[in-house]
């Protein structure tokens, strides 16, 4: 009897193995498993109720994963696992269990359907099919980018076959709105009393004047900066008191995944130097110390540059700075003084032993 206290459902539905067993599909012949259900007919009873329940859950329709459904049966089997030694009240546990972890995950997957459902209210089609006949749109029919000027001064460099529609009153509204299929590249006009919007794929990013690309892919869409200051919102809490916006300077990206109802801030793959700042970097070093040159290239390139000064104090070197991309510079930075580099959120972090 102490033997079938230990296995349970709730032991077989937490065993990472035998979650992997079931979904591996293979024969129970030959396992340690077929060894475990033959010493007791109320063990085979158990494992023949999780493996049951196991299936169900993989052929439920929804986006989860299956570590996900794993972590979440473990999740709701520890808040329920206390049992009950009388035989009928063990069984109702057993079913109250088993229909728990079949209500989560019909309850995630309705989650994730309502996230999709949330993006695709907020596609292009929607957006600019509800302001109607207020909108100008222009197509990008040509076999290259397509610049174009709106009526304020701001210029847009549209990718091949994407679409832009903004207010045929854009002169006069409070805020200049924007709506875009795909990628394209902003050079906005300055305007601090009538805020430039632009809406796409369930992104809201709001500048006053300056430089930006935004680019589509999927359920993935990121909005770089170029110049000036730019903020980013999810559109479906663009319009609440309590929205959240993402911040982003010079050289910085955010990254929004739609399916995930997650934006992510990170460094540009290929930072540019910063307008005015060019002259930070049109010179050789001479016998300079490091501490000096990361100065330079933090006001280069607006990107904050973490080391310990104490540790690399002595690091003195000789280096021509001219054309290299920003990370090809930290690269070879970094082997010359024998320290590494690692790239985090919006910041890169050096760290080495330092110099004799």
């Amino acid at each position: 009897m102490d033997k079938y206290n230990n296995y349970h459902i709730d032991f077989f539905l937490a065993n990472d193995e035998f979650v992997k067993w079931v979904h591996s599909g293979e024969s129970l012949e030959g396992t340690s498993w077929e060894i475990l259900v033959n010493s007791d007919p109320n063990i085979r009873s158990e494992f023949e109720q999780a493996r049951t329940l196991i299936l169900e859950w993989k052929d439920l329709p929804s986006q989860i994963s299956d570590n996900k459904r794993s972590y979440d049966i473990k999740r709701i089997m520890s808040s329920v696992n206390e049992r009950d030694h009388v035989k009928t009240t063990f069984y109702f546990n057993v079913w109250f269990k088993m229909a728990a972890i079949l209500l989560l995950t019909i309850g995630l997957g309705w989650v994730v359907t309502l996230k999709l459902r949330d993006a695709n209210n907020y596609t292009y089609e929607k957006l600019t099919r509800r302001v109607g006949s207020e909108l100008i749109e222009i197509s990008n029919d040509h076999s290259s980018d397509y610049e174009i000027a709106l009526p304020d001064g701001s210029k847009v460099i549209l990718a091949k076959g994407n679409r832009i529609s903004y207010s045929k009153h854009l002169l006069a509204d409070s805020t200049r709105d924007v709506y875009l299929k795909g990628d394209g590249f902003f050079n906005v006009a300055k305007d601090k009393k009538h805020p430039f919007l632009v809406y796409t794929g369930g992104l809201v990013t709001r500048v006053i004047g300056t430089c930006f690309k935004i680019s589509t892919n999927g359920v993935k869409v990121s909005v770089a900066v170029r110049s000036g200051k730019v903020a980013v919102y999810q559109m479906q809490e663009f319009n609440s008191n309590s929205r959240n916006d993402v911040l982003l300077t010079p050289n910085q990206q955010a990254v929004f995944l739609s399916d995930q109802n997650q934006i992510l801030r990170k460094l540009v793959e290929n930072p540019v130097v910063l307008r005015g700042q060019e002259e930070n970097l049109s010179f050789d070093y001479v016998e300079s110390p490091v501490s000096k040159i990361f100065e330079s290239l933090e006001k280069a390139y607006g990107i904050k540059i973490i080391y310990d000064p104490e540790s690399l104090r002595n690091c003195i070197i000789t280096i021509p700075l001219r054309d290299e991309p920003f990370f090809t510079k930290l690269d070879i930075i970094c082997r010359t003084i024998q320290a590494n580099y690692n790239v985090s959120d919006n910041s890169v972090i050096i760290s080495g032993k330092g110099c004799n």
